[in-house]
């Protein structure tokens, strides 16, 4: 059944590359080329973990994939018969001394979360802190052992400044003197830095990606299909970034003896057998209503008393397959299904469908400067539904509010060009 996930998923992608302007970037196909690698990488593991795809498994992932196909399908449709009025807005470069004064507050931030690792990590060496912080601030439930708000907050303005700084080094970067370069280039390594002292990589990953996005839109004529000597260095740049995400493991306190590529691999294709496992033996009802798929969101609400609900944290169960453990990582369709069965999965999977494919048609008409850096800063979501829900588990939340509003006064701040007359509707 792996063999015949795999030819149905690539079919897909043919298909929606073709019919949705031949454009790589475009939702349907993004998320079929990641399902392909999320398949593929299944397929290098399939005798270690002796895969046995139910055909229910398959048949749940590609008509999924075939309504965000049929959407994206749709909306490029739509976009092609409605005129949409061309952002007319200008930008200007962010003065030297507020990148200079960014970067020291990023040295602040580093600080601190340095002196939190010890704090909830103990004394000792620093990777046998850091595997102690990231198992209480991951998975603890005692609220002592998580990160303050404040602190929470300053690595939401972190995150902000690493998506603008993404923007103004792309949009800019033929433009900057080499003093302004280095400091933009020492901005963003803080950032990512300040990203991998939480514990995980995700984050880093998200730059990554928003990076990725910008350039492909942001370039001269606006999106439009890749070149194959173009997508040659796209793909040399991705294994770059994968070896990356590799060998920073020990700096977020992972610990393993994989090879680079059974270790990617794991992760990758690990959501395919999570969810034919899931799907042939699920866990009992939590009694939270989207316990996990609206996972931010009833926090959000539990921290303002509006939600009578203890504090939890999503750890999705552990599988194995073969005698061996597969992991706990699942597509985001497993969260959909476990909270609201499968014709509410289908629902929030149209739903995630029609806000990204129709956005994306939307912007690629559009190319707003602050509409692209939104969608760049949500994009991941397609590049790793495979691996988990991070639209509705994360986007939909305070938050990512939080997030929105201050990239929005930041950007309005420090780089739309004095004089501007104010755009009614900027995205």
């Amino acid at each position: 059944m792996i063999y015949l996930l795999l030819a149905a998923l690539v079919l897909l992608t043919l298909v929606s590359y073709g019919l949705c302007g031949r454009d790589f970037f475009a939702p349907g196909t993004m998320l079929c080329l990641a399902f392909v690698f999320s398949c593929a990488s299944a397929l290098y593991n399939a005798s270690y973990w002796q895969l046995d795809l139910a055909p229910r498994t398959v048949g749940v992932i590609v008509s999924a994939l075939s309504i965000t196909v049929g959407v994206n399908i749709w909306a490029h449709g739509c976009f092609q018969r409605v005129r949409v009025q061309p952002w007319s807005g200008r930008a200007t470069p962010i003065p030297v001394w507020v990148s200079a004064g960014l970067l020291a507050a990023l040295g602040v931030v580093l600080v601190v979360m340095l002196a939190q690792i010890r704090r909830i990590g103990g004394g000792g060496s620093f990777a046998s802190a850091m595997v102690i912080f990231r198992a209480k601030n991951a998975y603890g439930v005692d609220l002592a052992d998580q990160l303050p708000g404040w602190v929470r907050q300053m690595l939401n303005a972190s995150a902000v400044i690493a998506f603008l700084y993404l923007f103004h080094l792309i949009w800019f970067g033929r433009r900057l003197g080499r003093l302004h370069l280095a400091l933009n280039a020492a901005v963003l390594a803080a950032c990512v830095t300040v990203s991998l002292l939480t514990g995980g990589r995700f984050s880093a990953m998200t730059m990554v990606v928003a990076g990725a996005v910008l350039w492909y839109m942001l370039r001269s004529g606006g999106p439009r299909g890749v070149r194959l000597k173009t997508l040659f260095w796209v793909m040399m740049a991705a294994l770059a970034v994968l070896y990356g995400f590799y060998a920073v493991k020990a700096l977020v306190g992972r610990q393993s003896d994989q090879t680079v590529v059974e270790y990617i691999t794991h992760y990758a294709g690990g959501g395919i057998p999570g969810l034919d496992l899931y799907l042939k033996d699920p866990p009992a009802p939590s009694g939270i209503w989207g316990k996990e798929t609206f996972y931010a969101l009833n926090n959000g609400l539990r921290k303002l008393g509006l939600l009578d609900i203890p504090y939890y944290y999503i750890h999705h169960e552990f599988r194995q397959s073969g005698g061996v453990s597969v992991g706990n990582i699942y597509t985001a369709l497993r969260d959909y299904h476990y909270d609201f069965g499968m014709a509410g999965m289908y629902l929030l999977h149209t739903v995630f469908s029609v806000v990204f494919c129709f956005y994306y048609e939307y912007q690629k008409k559009r190319r707003s400067h602050l509409g692209i850096l939104v969608w760049a800063m949500v994009y991941y979501c397609v590049v790793f539904y495979p691996i988990s829900n991070s639209f509705f588990a994360s986007v939909v939340s305070f938050g990512f509010g939080i997030r929105l509003g201050l990239l929005v006064f930041l950007y309005l701040l420090l780089i739309r060009k004095k004089g501007d007359a104010p755009c009614r509707n900027p995205l």
